[in-house]
C-alpha cells in the first residue's frame, strides 16, 4: 500500500466517514491512478478533467460520476492539500428521479405477506418499517440495542457513525420476542448471518454465525419478496425508510421529530417526505360527492 493511500485512508477516518464510503472513495482514486499509470500526486486539473470526460464517454451514469468527483475532491482538498485542482471542475448534474414514493398500506401488507414464510426476513423488514432504520443499520443491530425498559431501539452506528434512538412499540417488541424464540437465537446479534458448511448449505448443528447478516444478502431477499408480492413498481429496502417517514408525517407528527428519528442532519432532507401520500389522496372525499 502506497504512503498516499495510507494517508487518504487515515484522512477518511479522521473525517469520520463510513467504512463503505471510504472503501468506494479509495477505489475511485485507484482507478484514477490506474488510468494515468502514475501517482495522483503528480496529476493536476487537466488530468482530472480528462479522466471524468472519459468516464462520461464510456457511458457511466451521472450518479456514479458524482461519486468519482467527490472522491477526487476529497483526495485533492484533504489529502494532498491542493483544492485549486478541483476548483474549476464542474460537478456532474444528476437528473432528478422525482419525489420518493412510499408504499401504500395495501402494498406494505402484500410485501409482509410475501415474507411471512421466513420469520427472520419478516422480522428484519418489519423492523425497518417500525424504526426507519437503513438496511445497514438494521443489519448491525445487537440484542442489547433493544431497550425493553425505555421502549427504545438504539441505533449505535448510523450514517457518519452517529448514534440515535427510535421508538419500540409493544407490537414490535412482541414480534421481536417471538422471532427470537422461534429462531432459537442466543448470540450477540439480533439478525445474525447463517453459518454455511459449503456454499448454499446451512450448518445443521450450528446454524447462526458470530457476525451479522450482510446488507447484500438482505437486499437480495428484499428483491425476491417484492417479486413474490407482485408489486409492479421499483421497491427497495430504502422504500421502507421513506414509508416510515411519510406515514409518520401523515399522522401529523412534528417534522423535527421525524428528522431526529431518521438521523437526518438537515430538516431539508426530511422535508422531501412531506409529499401527500396515496393513502391520503384515496381516502379524501371528492368535491363531486359533496353535492
Amino acid at each position: 500500500m502506497t504512503p498516499l493511500r495510507v494517508k487518504m485512508i487515515e484522512d477518511l477516518r479522521l473525517r469520520n466517514l463510513s467504512e463503505g464510503t471510504a472503501r468506494v472513495y479509495v477505489a475511485c482514486v485507484a482507478r484514477f491512478a490506474s488510468f494515468f499509470h502514475m501517482s495522483p500526486a503528480r496529476l493536476d486539473h487537466r488530468d482530472v478533467r480528462r479522466f471524468l470526460l472519459d468516464l462520461e464517454k464510456t457511458g457511466l451514469a451521472p450518479a456514479t460520476r458524482v461519486v468519482y468527483h467527490a472522491a477526487l475532491t476529497f483526495l485533492f482538498v484533504h489529502t494532498l492539500g491542493r483544492p485549486q485542482v478541483m476548483a474549476s471542475i464542474p460537478r456532474p448534474r444528476v437528473p432528478s428521479r422525482g419525489e420518493p414514493v412510499p408504499l401504500t398500506h395495501a402494498e406494505m401488507r402484500a410485501l409482509l405477506d410475501a415474507l411471512a414464510s421466513s420469520p427472520f426476513d419478516y422480522t428484519f423488514f418489519a423492523t425497518m418499517l417500525a424504526t426507519g432504520a437503513r438496511i445497514s443499520e438494521c443489519c448491525a443491530l445487537a440484542v442489547q440495542d433493544i431497550d425493553r425498559c425505555a421502549r427504545l431501539v438504539h441505533i449505535r452506528h448510523g450514517k457518519g457513525d452517529k448514534a440515535r434512538s427510535v421508538m419500540l412499540s409493544d407490537k414490535h417488541l412482541r414480534l421481536l420476542e417471538r422471532y427470537w424464540k422461534v429462531e432459537g437465537l442466543q448470540g450477540e446479534w439480533l439478525f445474525p448471518a447463517q453459518r454455511l458448511t459449503q456454499p448454499g448449505v446451512i450448518d445443521p448443528d450450528r446454524r447462526w454465525a458470530a457476525h451479522p447478516v450482510s446488507k447484500s444478502t438482505m437486499s437480495g431477499r428484499m428483491a425476491a419478496a417484492v417479486k413474490r408480492a407482485g408489486l409492479k413498481r421499483s421497491v427497495t429496502s430504502h422504500t421502507l425508510r421513506r414509508t416510515f417517514a411519510t406515514w409518520l408525517l401523515e399522522e401529523k407528527r412534528d417534522l423535527r421529530l421525524v428528522q431526529v428519528l431518521l438521523g437526518h442532519a438537515s430538516p431539508a432532507t426530511t422535508a422531501r417526505y412531506t409529499r401527500v401520500h396515496a393513502n391520503t389522496i384515496a381516502s379524501t372525499p371528492s368535491p363531486y360527492d359533496l353535492l
